[in-house]
């Protein structure tokens, strides 16, 4: 990652509190925090997501979540990019987003 940023403006800060607003999105950077590889399936983030939470949506309305709802959220800040021919996510890092997900306390009220 790049070099700690120690100031960030309004908009940078109120723009990751946003990415951070839902549970789904919160499981999903870390996991792609996690990853041994900057490119991870599609596949295996639904899959993620459906352990995270069993009661959640069955694994096609997940992923249709992810293509309509998170991934053009995160994909504002330049760290996230999602290549639809091999339905792939790579994340580059954000410094001031993985603070911010370090801060979150670990809660989960589904639809959240």
């Amino acid at each position: 990652m790049d070099e700690m940023k120690e100031e960030y403006t309004t908009e940078e800060i109120d723009q990751r509190f946003a990415l951070l607003t839902r549970y789904e999105r919160r499981c999903l950077i870390q996991f792609l925090q996690e990853s041994e590889t900057d490119h991870v399936p599609v596949s295996d983030v639904v899959s993620h997501l459906r352990k995270q939470d069993p009661t959640s949506d069955e694994p096609d309305t997940i992923a249709i979540n992810l293509h309509h709802s998170h991934l053009p959220k995160l994909a504002t800040i330049d760290a996230f990019d999602y290549d639809s021919r091999s339905e792939t996510i790579r994340y580059s890092g954000d410094e001031l987003l993985s603070r911010l997900l370090e801060s979150t306390p670990e809660t989960h009220t589904p639809g959240t």
